[in-house]
């Protein structure tokens, strides 16, 4: 059976060719280890550049206000969605304190552009970041990189169509097994809804999402209802580390996303990277899981 990869966030740079040797290195080792010698020659569709640079080419955590002459200059929209994500995703760990957060809101020196009337939101949102990396190094610098191209995907216009363009094809014509990280479980979700609820379903026996950002509030009120597995999904397993704060470290349940969904929620990842591709793909209960429908 066809196996498909969907990439997620920052992947810019890379190619389907390289995606393919990374993803199926991790999952070879995983097949392995449960003594499954099943050949792997995944479809790996190819966004990273595109997505990258309709983000503007943003490399940094750090935002500035729209205006101050910087490339990774934000408007009023992406500005409210960075802040109620990260508001979400700070909230879920263990140290979150708001004064900590109102001490560095207070730090931060107003410039000229406060005139503009919502620099305290861009304040806000820096401070969560700084927040973040106190918590853990790579917690600011990766949960703006995955918001701002969330963002991007779900609201710049026209960049979805570019997205869902190239990964599309890759889930038609199935049957199919789809494996998605990251940002991609979001672009495979809103692909096969449409395509369910247009009437002409993609044959998909297993949908396999890893690190999710689906179950976060600012995402699925971007997407809109329905939140539902998808007509022509047979089976959806949705994998997490628990200390992946993008997934929120928790699973997509009836509460959280949509019923129907089985959860594996005791992954664990690389050292240092919770959300990484790596630990995902070599699961015990993931691969054996791939290995045994494709």
């Amino acid at each position: 059976m066809d196996l498909v990869f969907v990439h997620g966030i920052n992947q810019q740079g890379k190619s389907s060719a390289s995606l393919k040797t990374e993803w199926s290195g991790h999952l070879r080792a995983g097949l392995d280890a449960q003594g499954i010698g099943t050949a792997i020659d995944p479809i790996v569709p190819f966004y990273g550049d595109l997505l990258f640079k309709r983000t503007n080419g943003v490399s940094s955590a750090r935002v500035t206000p729209q205006g101050a002459g910087q490339s990774d200059s934000i408007d009023t929209a992406e500005a409210q969605f960075l802040a109620e994500a990260l508001e979400e995703l700070a909230q879920t760990t263990t140290s979150y304190d708001e004064a900590t957060i109102d001490a560095y809101m207070n730090e931060m020196a107003e410039g000229e552009v406060e005139a503009q009337g919502w620099l305290p939101m861009h304040r806000r949102i820096n401070a969560i970041v700084r927040f973040l990396e106190g918590v853990s190094p790579w917690h600011g610098d990766i949960a703006v990189k995955v918001l701002k191209q969330a963002h991007t995907y779900l609201r710049s216009p026209g960049v979805d169509d570019q997205v869902e363009a190239i990964v599309a094809p890759a889930l038609k014509g199935g049957p199919r097994v789809v494996v998605a990280h990251s940002l991609g479980t979001i672009v495979c979700f809103r692909i096969l809804r449409r395509l369910a609820l247009e009437g002409n379903p993609a044959p998909v026996p297993l949908f396999v999402t890893l690190g999710s950002p689906l179950s976060l509030r600012t995402v699925r009120k971007t997407l809109g209802p329905k939140y539902l597995v998808p007509a022509g999904v047979d089976q959806w397993i949705n994998a997490y580390d628990p200390d992946d704060f993008v997934s929120l470290g928790q699973g997509l349940t009836a509460s959280t996303f949509a019923p129907g969904i089985t959860n594996i929620g005791n992954v664990v990842n690389i050292p240092g990277d919770a959300h990484a591709i790596d630990g995902y793909l070599r699961d015990p209960k993931v691969a054996l899981a791939i290995g045994q429908e494709i």
